[in-house]
């Protein structure tokens, strides 16, 4: 999505997820761009006003002038829309598809940003051929620009957190043609989605308290609400999708202070297993957690 590619080389890459509360980054130095790549991540909690120098202080601090960085926006500052796919030759595509949307927003499509990514064919049961439509605000986009460049760092491409989560999730499939389903969850927010041969199938964003789930007032009733959110995305994915559900769920978060998955085990259909990230820590931590989306952009492929 929203592509800044360069031919340039770099000394590494950087995912980076602007968020309202922080700045989250992985690190891939390019002597490490191995098989047995190990990542490194970073969270840091500031206001929209600090970003620009939180985000210098850290290029400074671990040497990371002049990476290509593979920048993501957060689920709650973009919107997707699925659409018959306009009949137009492929260089056409993104401008027909945007002038779909039109009626769709809530503000002057002159103020947005807008690209597209397919909607798998399989999963249409009949209906026209779709296609995904991805708005941003077009002030996001440019203050994300101007954030990256006043770093030092050299802007690759923009993706959306759905997308970066997809990265993640293509890593826990059994073969290319198993589904595979990943439950993100951290302060305030919960992701899930299903993926299949690479492809994104389903995104759902919800609400999340942690602080409910480790309220034992609130434990149980949270952990129900959970179940049902899972338990609705897995019934979309098989009914309206045409898909075979995955046998087994991955979660992500919250730290392992709270058995989570022990707690959803016999309220969902699906195995809950941990995520296992390579050459990433086992005890999972609240940087980790916050830093997910970031990892997810580090592992971009290609230009797709």
């Amino acid at each position: 999505m929203f592509p800044f590619l360069k031919s340039k080389q770099h000394s590494g890459y950087i995912g980076l997820e602007v968020r309202p509360d922080g700045l989250a980054l992985a690190i891939l130095r390019a002597e490490q761009s191995q098989p047995s790549q190990t990542v490194e991540y970073r969270y840091e909690a500031c206001s929209a006003a600090e970003r620009e120098s939180v985000l210098q202080k850290i290029v400074s601090e671990l040497g990371l002038s002049g990476m290509a960085c593979r920048a993501a926006i957060p689920v709650d500052q973009y919107k997707t829309y699925p659409i018959d796919r306009p009949e137009v030759e492929d260089a056409e595509l993104a401008d027909a598809a945007r002038w779909r949307v039109k009626d769709m927003l809530d503000f002057d499509l002159a103020d947005a940003v807008t690209d597209v990514y397919e909607f798998p064919s399989d999963a249409l049961r009949g209906r026209m051929p779709q296609l995904n439509v991805v708005v941003c605000r077009r002030a996001i986009i440019e203050s994300m620009v101007q954030l990256v460049s006043n770093a030092g760092l050299d802007l690759q491409s923009i993706d959306v957190a759905d997308l970066c989560l997809r990265n993640i999730a293509v890593q826990q499939s059994t073969s290319e043609d198993s589904p595979s389903a990943l439950l993100y969850l951290r302060r305030g927010a919960g992701n899930m989605i299903f993926v299949k041969n690479g492809e994104l199938y389903l995104a759902r964003h919800f609400d999340f308290s942690l602080e409910a789930l480790i309220d034992p007032a609130q434990q149980e009733s949270v952990v129900q609400y959970l179940a049902l959110e899972i338990q609705r995305s897995f019934d979309y994915f098989e009914s309206q999708l045409g898909q075979i559900p995955p046998k087994e769920l991955t979660l992500f978060g919250p730290d392992a202070s709270t058995p989570l998955a022990n707690m959803l085990g016999g309220s969902i259909t699906a195995k809950v297993s941990p995520l296992v990230l390579p050459n990433m820590p086992q005890d999972v931590s609240n940087e980790l957690i916050n830093s997910l989306v970031a990892v997810g952009a580090v592992y971009r492929q290609g230009d797709s």
